[in-house]
């Protein structure tokens, strides 16, 4: 906890310069409810960025053990990763450097548990370069104090997504693909990879899986076999298939789930050589319901590899939660109305995501989407905290985008994501409407007015994705805007604002009508 402290004062200290300012916190949290066993890690991620093309970037994980930096008689603890990201464009290609301490981290395999064989995981002290290039992606980092270098070459061909890689710290060597197919009610994603030690390339190590949809139903497996390198794979913290992290090893993976909603219901295999070489062990089974971040697993033996005993049953909440800031220092407010009004209070919008569901609220905001665009009865505002879904069948039907209006009435959880269904809505003003940069696929951006830039991936015929470089964003065109991408074409740069919504776990965006797409 001391450390938490320490790591909030050093940021709110930073705050006092002008710049966008986030804050998030990923927990990965297992209870073993046999024994009430607890397993905890949260990981801390800050981004403080003074200008469009530069920022400063800390990860850490805060149960960790860590060294300190010394001021005079005080001492700060360092934490694993602090850098200086710069992105730009150079000769027409996007162009992206990490400066001081960090981690080069190219995989295309971790899709069902998070296991991975080959790529890169490569931390270093030092710079980093990643450069787009069309369909191509390719980067490198080199670390000062071991002076090893890390390499990689990504490609979008012929519908596959190919991978290479080597580093010269381990002397490691891997190739990975990815393919999807779309086959009318069903949709399919494989991968495949191979990874060994660039002296004994015989001997390599080898993942091979897939997934397929019907529906809301979905079938995912994987195989997975070592070869006399364990250091190919690596397994995901707390998978129960880390007792064969042995040389010539092998470990099995089935899951079937059903989707509805938030809600899924799902059954689970996982079996390895070591269970299968002793006949005290049967393959480990069972049970898992999922409601949005929360899953229950029932099992026949340990479900937690990380949790001491044997944990059968266990509940897994693993949660991501962010805070983001504006320029501290600036002459221009978000929310300026022509006649300046008496002081009121008002709930801020993140007060209505975070409180009670049901409870009476009172918010001002401005008008980003006009109501019945992107859903009937429904419009969208946003304040300086977050965005809001207003649901109101009869008022606003006058409102126009930029309109600062004040709403009253009830939140309600509706498919998933907080709304709020009005009673009373007034016009007091008017503001110029700015979108937020989707820095990462968080809750917190939900129903809030966003853009992002990158490199169309895939285009279908009502929706196509967008690859920002940190995450690939699927962009929907709703009927009611009549949006033509006709003249959009895979491997264009993209630039598309609008409301973030999620539908059935999957993040999208949603233009409002055709200047909120702009090809570059």
């Amino acid at each position: 906890m001391r450390r938490i402290f320490i790591s909030l004062a050093l940021l709110f200290f930073i705050l006092s310069f002008s710049g966008n300012f986030s804050l998030s916190i990923l927990n990965l949290t297992t209870m073993g409810l046999d024994d009430g066993a607890f397993d905890y890690f949260p990981i801390l991620y800050v981004t403080y960025q003074p200008f469009d093309f530069l920022a400063f970037k800390v990860t850490d994980y805060l149960e960790l053990s860590h060294d300190s930096w010394n001021l005079g008689t005080y001492s700060i603890f360092k934490p694993r990763y602090y850098y200086l990201e710069g992105k730009f464009d150079l000769f027409g290609y996007d162009v992206k450097l990490d400066v001081l301490k960090t981690r080069l981290k190219k995989s295309q395999t971790e899709k069902l548990e998070g296991l991975r064989v080959g790529g890169l995981k490569f931390d270093y002290y030092g710079a980093g370069l990643d450069v787009k290039i069309g369909k191509i992606n390719l980067g490198a980092a080199y670390d000062l104090g071991l002076g090893s270098v890390a390499g990689y070459v990504q490609a979008d061909l012929f519908g596959f997504k190919l991978g290479g890689y080597y580093e010269t710290k381990y002397n490691q060597i891997s190739l990975d693909v990815n393919r999807s197919f779309d086959l009318g009610n069903f949709s399919i994603l494989a991968w495949t990879a191979l990874s060994a030690k660039s002296s004994d390339i015989a001997n390599f190590s080898y993942l091979v899986g897939g997934k397929v949809n019907f529906n809301n139903l979905a079938l995912s497996t994987q195989f997975l076999s070592l070869g006399v390198n364990r250091y190919d794979a690596d397994f995901q913290t707390g998978d129960p298939n880390d007792v064969a992290f042995l040389p010539n090893a092998w470990a099995y993976y089935l899951d079937v789930d059903y989707a509805l909603n938030d809600y899924v219901l799902g059954v689970f295999l996982r079996y390895n050589s070591v269970w299968a070489s002793d006949p005290n062990y049967l393959p480990l089974y069972g049970l898992k319901l999922a409601y949005k971040d929360f899953t229950l697993k029932v099992g026949n033996g340990d479900l937690e590899s990380n949790i001491a005993g044997e944990q059968k049953i266990i509940a897994e909440l693993n949660y991501f939660y962010s805070l983001e800031f504006d320029k501290l220092f600036s002459f221009n407010s978000k929310l300026v109305t022509p006649v300046e009004e008496k002081k009121k209070e008002f709930n801020s919008i993140m007060d209505v995501i975070l409180g009670e569901e049901g409870k009476s609220f009172v918010v001002k905001g401005i008008v980003t989407s006009p109501k019945d665009l992107l859903g009937k009865g429904s419009f969208y505002i946003q304040d300086e905290t977050a965005g809001l879904m207003i649901y109101s069948p009869v008022l606003g039907g006058d409102l126009n985008v930029g309109d600062v209006v004040v709403i009253s009435g009830k939140s309600k959880l509706w498919n998933g994501v907080i709304e709020l269904v009005a009673n009373n809505v007034e016009k007091v003003g008017s503001a110029k409407v700015i979108p937020d940069v989707l820095t990462s696929l968080s809750k917190t951006f939900i129903s809030a007015f966003v853009y992002v830039e990158g490199v169309v991936k895939e285009k279908n015929k009502y929706n196509f994705k967008v690859d920002t470089g940190d995450f690939i964003i699927k962009v929907y065109l709703k009927k009611g805007t009549n949006i033509d991408i006709s003249n959009l074409n895979v491997g264009q740069k993209v630039k598309v604002q609008g409301i973030l919504a999620v539908y059935k776990g999957e993040y999208e965006i949603l233009p409002r009508w055709q200047e909120d797409i702009e090809i570059r």
